[in-house]
């Protein structure tokens, strides 16, 4: 099942086999999907056509409360993947955030209720939904994401074809958009052949972002996976300078075409990157010439951290990895 509004992501052969429900694309759009009958409709005609045994979801929606239920009505075991169990600090979000945050967090709650298995893709995110879902009865598994290998196709680039440090965007503010914007500068004060890239497919409106001449702003509304695939391919690095995260399908992705990460140790981040093996830790409120520092380095050694992000890419997140978990999550 898939939201109509993202039907140009997929290939033709995926289109065939989707079951497109509404048109979300944020809140609002969930709303009016939520409250419109024919979407019900959809979900009870596909449920007779294809009676399921199990219905695993992988975001949170409005409509997944009715799918469960459902589920629950069939005998059927509801899977739910939990990417953002619980925020801590939501004041650092603002008012508006934080009570739509706190709103979402309710809502999952419910969802639980009715839910079989929840997923989670972290230590840092199990640790939170123990913290945050105490009363959840259904069995809880710890699963890394993973997707499917799209990055071969991409990797003939040769070392010295990769020539951006890559920030994946929209740079909102839980992902350090000033942190990476210090990095930028101080390289072109310092270091004026490290070059830099944003890319984004939301369209940028504050200044700060165009006034650097070692860094290009790549924004797109409609950016496929392939696109994306390929800027990361001719990356040198990845950077991720985020305040707060659980796990990152940015770092996966970026390993997936062998690109190394330079991050925050935030979070659960520290369980998906080896420092000085696919890439390298920092704190956050280190000063920009030693996240410089950790760039040249991975410059120096750019094979030797390519290599190491793809292996641990194939090892650890490929999908053909998924068949060491399916005991846990078929009950």
């Amino acid at each position: 099942m898939f939201s109509l509004n993202y039907n140009w992501m997929l290939d033709e052969q995926t289109r065939q086999e989707t079951l497109f429900i509404g048109s979300t694309k944020g809140i609002l759009s969930m709303l009016l999907d939520f409250f419109n009958p024919l979407n019900y409709i959809r979900v009870l005609a596909a449920f007779r056509r294809f009676p399921p045994s199990c219905v695993y979801l992988h975001n949170y929606h409005l409509l997944n409360h009715f799918i469960a239920k459902l589920c629950k009505l069939l005998n059927a075991s509801f899977i739910y993947h939990v990417h953002e169990p619980y925020i801590r600090s939501k004041q650092a979000h603002g008012k508006l955030s934080s009570l739509v945050l706190s709103v979402y967090e309710a809502l999952q709650e419910i969802l639980l209720r009715n839910t079989n298995v929840a997923i989670v893709s972290s230590r840092e995110a199990y640790k939170l939904f123990k913290e945050r879902y105490r009363n959840f009865r259904g069995k809880l598994v710890l699963i890394p994401l993973m997707y499917e290998d799209m990055g071969k196709k991409f990797l003939n680039h040769t070392v010295g074809e990769r020539k951006w440090i890559t920030f994946i965007g929209p740079p909102v503010l839980a992902k350090g958009p000033e942190k990476f914007l210090e990095i930028v500068e101080y390289c072109e004060k310092h270091i004026p052949q490290l070059k830099f890239l944003l890319i984004t497919r939301k369209k940028l409106r504050d200044p700060r972002f165009f006034k650097f001449k070692n860094m290009k702003i790549f924004y797109k509304e409609r950016i496929t996976d392939d696109e994306i695939y390929y800027l990361i391919s001719r990356s040198i690095a990845v950077i991720t300078p985020y305040k707060r995260e659980t796990q990152s399908s940015v770092v996966l992705t970026a390993y997936m075409c062998g690109t190394p990460v330079l991050s925050s140790n935030v979070g659960g981040l520290p369980e998906f990157i080896k420092d000085g093996e696919t890439g390298f830790l920092l704190s956050y409120d280190s000063p920009p010439d030693k996240w410089v520092e950790r760039l040249v380095r991975i410059c120096k050694n750019l094979d030797f951290f390519s290599k190491n992000a793809r292996s641990s890419f194939v090892k650890y997140f490929s999908e053909v990895n998924w068949r060491k978990f399916l005991r846990k999550v078929l009950v």
